[in-house]
């Protein structure tokens, strides 16, 4: 990032200067490993091993015009003016979005697994038993086929401002996937594998799920009958438009359910037994981080409590259009709580559903 930052301290367009800037940069290295219909590592589907690096940028200029973008490796390395005059060609007027952040005070987040760090580079790991153990099961099972993918990453990011901001961070990142028959799948992303009982409970889930599925549906009456959504629908479903909705630019524009006005009201504007809070701090979460590409602080934040509206989600550009302090930023669900009704488990729910249909 070096060449980059020295092309941009001496860089005019259009006898204009750069006056601020912003760089987030990530270099990782991921291996992966796909399953397609029972084969594992074809030729469709092979074990890669792969490095990449790019940077985000955030350029203000001295008439005020900003530009945003994208910078892969060789334009970082060796093309950096080139890529500043297609970034002034670009350049347009939001006085918003022309904000660096400074300094700050970082907090320490456990992002970083030496076993995940090692499979990025290729070994094994765990990936080989869980392959024989899926096998094993799907035959004794005498499911049709299934199909999968494993992954893992090593990443280090850096997050560099003209205003005096230098933060770095590493991380790694452990998924897989699974699905049954093409019907139905389930899966784990977080910073480190989970352990294999956990694994193994989670796979057996699926299976139950999928053996579920399996069943000759019977002819339906006439009738009011009831739906049950799985707990992932339901994730997909609810997490996603409650996100949508919270955006900060969706409440600044009017697009959604909630105005600026309801945030920090005391009158709910939801049921009284919902509540979505994000907690970026927890360990080795996928949704775990320092800081955002932006440079703003991790920390905890609700913006849902017993129905009532309590902020937005807002990155800088949408917190100085709504007149609020940013908020940090959610990457992943699992860093997200969401707390309603007591949960109803599956198998209780399958029975209640009687002539009913799981989605």
């Amino acid at each position: 990032m070096q060449a980059l930052r020295e092309a941009i301290s001496g860089f005019r367009a259009d006898g204009v200067a750069i006056a601020a800037w912003s760089l987030c940069a990530v270099e990782s290295r991921r291996s992966s490993l796909g399953v397609k219909d029972r084969q594992a590592g074809n030729a469709h589907y092979p074990l890669r091993i792969a490095d990449s690096s790019g940077a985000r940028y955030r350029l203000v200029w001295e008439d005020g015009l900003v530009s945003r973008g994208h910078l892969e490796r060789a334009q970082l390395d060796s093309r950096a003016e080139e890529a500043l005059r297609v970034a002034r060609s670009a350049a347009y007027d939001d006085p918003d979005a022309a904000r660096v952040l400074g300094p700050a005070s970082f907090p320490e987040v456990e992002m970083h697994d030496a076993e995940t760090a090692r499979a990025a580079d290729g070994h094994p790991g765990r990936t080989a038993p869980r392959l024989d153990w899926i096998r094993r099961r799907i035959e004794e099972l005498g499911f049709r086929t299934w199909s999968g993918s494993f992954s893992a990453v090593e990443a280090s990011s850096r997050v560099l401002t003209s205003a005096g901001l230098d933060v770095r961070g590493e991380s790694t990142s452990f998924s897989w996937h699974v699905s049954v028959n093409g019907e139905i799948g389930n899966g784990y992303s977080a910073r480190r594998p989970e352990e294999e009982e956990a694994f193994e409970g989670r796979m057996e889930r699926l299976l139950r799920t999928a053996r579920h599925l399996e069943r000759e549906a019977g002819p339906m009456r006439g009738d009011l009958h009831p739906v049950i959504l799985h707990p992932r629908v339901v994730e997909a479903y609810v997490l996603e438009t409650l996100l949508r909705n919270l955006s900060g630019a969706t409440v600044f524009h009017g697009e959604g359910r909630f105005r600026r006005e309801q945030f920090g009201s005391r009158r709910p504007a939801l049921r009284e037994d919902l509540a979505l809070r994000l907690d970026p701090l927890r360990p080795m979460r996928a949704g775990s981080y320092r800081f955002t590409s932006d440079g703003l602080p991790a920390s905890p934040c609700t913006f849902i409590d017993r129905g009532c509206l309590v902020r937005p989600i807002l990155d800088l550009k949408y917190a100085r259009r709504l007149g609020l302090p940013p908020t940090p930023l959610p990457s992943s669900m699992d860093a997200l709580f969401l707390e309603g009704p007591n949960p109803l488990p599956l198998e209780a729910a399958l029975e209640r559903a009687g002539e009913g249909a799981l989605v």
